[in-house]
């Protein structure tokens, strides 16, 4: 019975293994917009960022919208300051997949998001 026991954990910890994927902080860093919307995510290398939405005549110099990031394997935090009450407001994603040019999140809900970075000029 111990041994049955021990294979059943064995099997769940491996397979939530398979459910994750490496993912690197300069595979995020960049430019990304949300598939289908006008609503833009600026990720930098000193993981501070920046997000606004186009379609609410919002544009990135004029955007409040601030937020560090942070990465471990593929759960993607950003933390918003000075919402609700200058309280720092963690949302956390995680990345389901990633290449040059799209980034999948799945957030809590299981609401399921897609980015396309965007080229800059210089880059």
């Amino acid at each position: 019975m111990a041994l049955l026991a021990a294979l059943v954990c064995l099997v769940a910890a491996c397979g939530d293994k398979e459910n994750h994927i490496s993912v690197s902080p300069s595979q995020v860093e960049g430019l990304w917009v949300k598939s289908g919307t006008e609503e833009y995510w600026r990720y930098n290398a000193d993981y501070s960022g920046v997000t606004w939405d186009e379609s609410d005549s919002i544009f990135e110099q004029e955007s409040n919208l601030t937020y560090r990031w942070s990465l471990q394997q593929d759960v993607l935090t950003h933390v918003f300051s000075g919402a609700q009450g200058n309280q720092a407001v963690p949302k956390v994603y995680t990345i389901t997949e990633i290449s040059s040019s799209l980034m999948r999140w799945e957030d809590d809900y299981g609401l399921s998001y897609t980015l396309k970075k965007i080229t800059e000029e210089g880059e």
